[in-house]
């Protein structure tokens, strides 16, 4: 149910620009909990400034990388090590590796071995100030002039989809391209409606034949809770709501289950028409999001999470 995991997420929205987070890049074996602290840390950083650092459906990825200058063994009690290092953040294309930005700060940790040293000096990094706003912007910039000039390659792959009537795998193509392009509103925003709307209307058409097969196997108060069920996954505006009206008039002052469905279905319809866009916008994301969960992980060169 694709669809149905999207109608419960018709709620506020605001799209933020998405990279995929990578894996911490070191010469070193760093242990799992220190690269799990950097991704912590840099999603933090990030999001600050409109990154959104979720896999989501970039083909970007934020990679983080400690390159080890110098470290030393102090002659202390007890013995202490100084690790003296760079920690460089890339915008990369996951797929190609190429760089298309970089952010370096030079630090220096001490801990009782080289990878609590490591870990020490990280969580002192102070990701903000002008210089990580720049990169930020600068990466933000890159990423929305690189789906722009492939705004029209990304929608006729969309349309080959749709004319298949794939409209889930449409609506995760067209879910790349950032709402900063601005190509967004006049190209893609339409065909999101379109897709969705038609997405949205297969899978009410099956709601529909699922509930009148369930009332058809057991015309009674047990079949009619399963049809109230069934039809709790109704989207809003589809064009089966008239005929599950109909359906539901005819069987349901026969069962308590079904005598509210109507008001509740209204109710839906009403929230979802109060801000349609932000709401179709959100749902699409959903459907597209529920399609890449169901295919194969793709051949990355850069190790996201």
């Amino acid at each position: 149910m694709a669809f149905g995991l999207c109608c419960a997420v018709c709620q506020s929205f605001a799209q933020e620009l998405a990279v995929a987070p990578a894996h911490l890049v070191c010469d070193y074996n760093v242990p799992e909990k220190l690269d799990t602290q950097v991704k912590s840390k840099l999603q933090r950083a990030l999001s600050q400034y409109g990154i959104s650092a979720g896999a989501g459906m970039s083909r970007f990825a934020m990679v983080p990388e400690v390159a080890i200058n110098d470290e030393q063994t102090l002659a202390t009690v007890p013995v202490k090590c100084n690790v003296d290092f760079d920690f460089v953040v890339t915008l990369q294309d996951a797929f190609s590796g190429k760089v298309f930005s970089t952010f370096t700060l030079s630090a220096t940790g001490t801990g009782n071995n080289k990878a609590n040293a490591l870990s020490l000096g990280i969580s002192k990094l102070k990701l903000s100030g002008k210089d990580f706003s720049e990169f930020c912007e600068d990466s933000k910039k890159k990423v929305v002039a690189y789906y722009e000039s492939q705004v029209s390659t990304i929608i006729a792959k969309s349309q080959s989809a749709a004319s298949a009537r794939h409209f889930d795998e449409a609506l995760y193509i067209l879910g790349e391209i950032p709402e900063e392009c601005p190509s967004f509103a006049t190209r893609v925003a339409p065909l999101i409606q379109e897709y969705y709307e038609k997405e949205r209307d297969l899978f009410g058409e099956k709601i529909l034949a699922d509930a009148r097969a369930a009332w058809a196997a057991s015309p009674n108060a047990e079949g009619a809770a399963r049809v109230a069920e069934i039809l709790s996954y109704m989207p809003p505006s589809c064009s089966s709501s008239s005929a599950a009206r109909d359906f539901v008039s005819k069987i349901g002052t026969k069962v308590e289950a079904l005598q509210n469905w109507e008001l509740r279905y209204m109710e839906r319809e009403q929230a979802y028409k109060h801000d349609e866009r932000k709401a179709v916008i959100e749902a699409a994301k959903a459907i597209g999001e529920a399609y890449a969960k169901n295919q194969p992980v793709p051949i990355y060169k850069v190790n996201v999470w």
